[in-house]
């Protein structure tokens, strides 16, 4: 069985357990942890949005984008082939630590101010699972451009895969999974409305 993080938070309130403590959490009630990864994006990596995106003058490659970051609005140079105006982004500020040791700094390119980084899923930490930078959308859930990607839990996130012996059938389900945690934190389950298909109404 996989559960993330969020998700069990969409069933019982998880403030102020750590991940940690979940997985030893499980251990203890009989649910053993057999992998964990979890994905912690730096801090200043915020979500932006490109509101537009030239040719750079000297570069055929490059492009010179302004890029809102809630606060004020940037001027960052990016490579990538897939950039380009009305885009949501994930955009490393000035200041952030990538994960690869990187700090990001002013720097010109091509004789062009750049302030800051358009970032792609690998540069922040997570699988490069799309070529090219981040496109964000409604898929990846609700964001407000300025907000850090780490205060983002879909981004922010924990992947918890539990070893689920043959008498552990009440756990093959999410809601099985969070009932045992609710009972070992003496925490309430959080109500959801069941919503039937059309073709049993």
């Amino acid at each position: 069985m996989i559960v993330t993080r969020s998700w069990l938070n969409e069933w019982i309130d998880l403030k102020g357990i750590t991940t940690e403590d979940l997985c030893k959490t499980f251990n203890s009630i009989g649910l053993e942890v057999d992998s964990l990864i979890s994905y912690d994006i730096p801090k200043k990596v915020v979500f932006g949005r490109v509101l537009e995106c030239e040719k750079h003058p000297d570069a055929d490659k490059l492009n010179v984008c302004q890029v809102d970051i809630g606060s004020s609005t940037r001027q960052i140079v990016c490579g990538a082939s897939n950039v380009r105006a009305g885009l949501d982004v994930v955009v490393a500020t000035i200041g952030a630590v990538m994960s690869n040791g990187l700090t990001i700094k002013p720097v010109k390119l091509r004789g062009i101010d750049s302030e800051g980084m358009i970032c792609s899923a690998s540069e922040i930490g997570m699988p490069d699972f799309c070529p090219g930078i981040l496109e964000l959308d409604s898929s990846v859930g609700t964001f407000k451009i300025g907000e850090e990607v780490c205060e983002n839990e879909i981004f922010s996130d924990a992947i918890i895969e539990i070893e689920l012996t043959a008498n552990r059938g009440d756990c093959l389900s999410i809601r099985g999974v969070a009932r045992d945690l609710a009972a070992a934190y003496d925490r309430p389950l959080k109500k959801h409305k069941r919503e039937e298909d059309d073709d049993n109404r």
